[in-house]
């Protein structure tokens, strides 16, 4: 678990049906999140997305990232808010790639989100810590044009 001082939290997606796959779900069927999550025409998906990610998170992840508020006490120890679902962020290989230590990154939030600086503050930690600490030689990422607001933040990091 990663707390980051923008006020979120990386943490591992439960490899167990449930909750954090219902999220991810809810994530790809937001309307204005699903024009900017794939190539193909969007469609509400369901459990066959559920089982997608599972494979994901099992086989193909290097990192598999929930991110989530963090908690904030309201004053006593019993008071405290439940983390809210920001979105998810990966990085993950492709089977021929494995062995090149080449990894993609992938990042999704929901719309309530955009906007707040997490987007780059949980690219900028998971470029630092594929490189640094999971020993990555390239991470890659793609994007889809008209998504404006990553291929800013992308270009000005890495130009």
């Amino acid at each position: 678990m990663f707390d980051l001082e923008c006020g979120i939290r990386l943490r591992a997606a439960h490899t167990s049906p449930g909750t954090d796959y219902d999220n991810i779900v809810s994530l790809y069927n937001n309307a204005k999140v699903a024009e900017y999550m794939s190539y193909d025409f969007p469609v509400p998906q369901g459990d066959s997305l559920k089982e997608f990610f599972q494979g994901i998170v099992t086989k193909n992840a290097e990192m598999f990232c929930i991110v989530e508020t963090i908690p904030q006490s309201q004053g006593g120890k019993d008071d405290v808010e439940k983390p809210r679902f920001v979105g998810m962020a990966a990085l993950w290989v492709s089977r021929r790639e494995r062995g090149h230590r080449h990894s993609e990154f992938g990042i999704g939030l929901m719309p309530e989100f955009w906007g707040k600086g997490y987007g780059k503050e949980i690219t900028k930690f998971l470029i630092h810590h594929g490189f640094y600490h999971l020993n990555l030689h390239r991470i890659s990422l793609e994007t889809i044009g008209g998504n404006d607001r990553a291929i800013t933040m992308y270009k000005a990091w890495y130009g």
